[in-house]
């Protein structure tokens, strides 16, 4: 009888404690899941520099700091316009050179900056709405610029400076980073799908958004 009773109670232990696993590892799936994706800061410096950040679903992640711009975005005929590049300048104007649904000239008179789609057109009315790379010279090096057009006339500008790549894990509300010139942990958390990363002994924050 104590015997049966002995190997009833292991067996009860040994389920539990693998619901527990379950539930631990479950948890960790869905807290890495959450932050998949790609993101970018929010707060950036006065000169428009900030950071962005890719998890992937594989657990390698990317980090890069670079310039992160805002600004709106309208079309006169058949020009870009955006807003000046300087305090009190004009606004900088591109003449749209269309090749084709996935290709785009922007033409000023120093020179044409070449623009590739990424993934299909989806906007019906405005075709420059969507995401397009840019390859971009600097200091002997190719930077690689993504220009993200929104159907509400928005656009975000972003170009690392360069990307650096390791690994990442989540365990609860901690990430764990395994990236060159980053601490190894920080404590996130998620709402309203902004990331904030915040430093273990609770100093500075940094918030980021999806893009």
């Amino acid at each position: 009888m104590k015997r049966a009773l002995r190997f009833a109670t292991s067996v009860t232990l040994l389920v539990c404690a693998s619901l527990d696993f379950g539930f631990c590892a479950s948890a960790q799936r869905s807290s890495s899941a959450s932050i998949v994706g790609r993101w970018r800061s929010l707060e950036t410096s006065k000169g428009g520099i900030g950071a962005v950040f890719e998890f992937r679903s594989d657990g390698t992640a990317f980090f890069g700091p670079g310039a992160i711009v805002e600004m709106q975005w309208r079309i006169e005929n058949n020009q870009l316009v955006l807003p000046p590049a300087t305090v009190g300048g004009d606004e900088q104007k591109y003449i749209l050179q269309w090749i084709s649904d996935s290709k785009l000239g922007l033409k000023t008179e120093a020179g044409v900056t070449d623009l590739t789609r990424v993934g299909d057109r989806s906007n019906a009315d405005k075709p420059i709405v969507g995401e397009w790379i840019e390859h971009r010279e600097m200091a002997g090096r190719i930077l690689e610029a993504h220009w993200l057009f929104y159907p509400d006339s928005k656009l975000l500008f972003l170009m690392p400076f360069v990307l650096q790549h390791g690994y990442y894990t989540v365990s609860r509300s901690a990430l764990h980073l395994n990236v060159p010139s980053l601490k190894p942990e920080f404590r996130f958390k998620l709402t309203d799908n902004i990331l904030t990363l915040s430093e273990v002994d609770g100093g500075h924050e940094d918030r980021y958004a999806r893009y």
